[in-house]
């Protein structure tokens, strides 16, 4: 989640916290040159290992994000689970792949009249996780055995642009597939996260039998799934005890 940041702002930091670090040294007097300044760097660099290690582990990078109010001025916190609506135009690719066949009417994708029927709606589970370095997406779409697994993802925050993600994924199926489909494909998308619904929403599109033309692309919207309050949590266990 660090490359949210523009590199002169990392730059910044590092530095800022060296100077700190040599600040105390001098003020506590555990060095008073330069020269002692230098026979400290190994300790410093240390240091500053050791914190990158620690802000290394999510729960400490969660807490720390969470007391410095980082998603206002770093990066929103995403982590958790999600709902996503994967919209898909693979019902227009199909009737163009039919008519091209000749099993269908002939369809011009670009005078005829689209309707419903043209747009593919999926509802998927999503996990989102962060650590100070990397952001990771999987994604699995209902009812089947497909799971997308994100190669990578950078977060940006371009101010007064909202927050977005752009991630490349793989996805794999392990079901039976169909003539037009393929075992495993790739895609990329870029999402927006739109602090006034709490929506990460954006488009995506794939390479899915894009030898044949027949790869896809269209729009997805992840809405964050509600944990239940913790009085809701107790209800729920009294409600099971008394089921006992």
């Amino acid at each position: 989640m660090i490359f949210a940041l523009n590199r002169s702002l990392i730059l910044s930091a590092l530095v800022l916290l060296v100077v700190a670090i040599c600040v105390g040294l001098l003020s506590f007097g555990y060095a008073e040159t330069p020269h002692d300044l230098l026979g400290w760097s190994s300790k410093i660099a240390l240091l500053i290992s050791g914190i990158i290690v620690l802000l290394g582990i999510r729960p400490i990078l969660r807490a720390l994000h969470f007391i410095t109010f980082a998603k206002y001025w770093w990066f929103p916190w995403l982590d958790g689970e999600w709902r996503a609506e994967i919209r898909s135009n693979w019902p227009k690719v199909q009737r163009m792949y039919l008519a091209a066949k000749g099993e269908s009417l002939k369809f011009d994708a670009l005078a005829a009249p689209l309707t419903d029927a043209d747009e593919l709606v999926t509802m998927a589970s999503v996990t989102i996780q962060s650590s100070l370095f990397e952001i990771s997406i999987e994604i699995a779409p209902d009812g089947t055995n497909k799971v997308s697994r994100t190669r990578f993802v950078q977060p940006r925050w371009a101010r007064p642009d909202r927050p977005e993600l752009s991630y490349v994924y793989a996805q794999l199926d392990n079901a039976v597939l169909a003539p037009t489909d393929t075992r495993q494909h790739y895609g990329a998308g870029i999402v927006e996260y739109i602090e006034r619904t709490g929506e990460l929403s954006g488009h995506y599109w794939t390479n899915r039998k894009a030898q044949a033309a027949l790869n896809t692309a269209e729009t997805i919207t992840m809405r964050r799934v509600a944990k239940p309050s913790l009085l809701a949590r107790l209800r729920h266990q009294i409600s099971l005890k008394g089921l006992d």
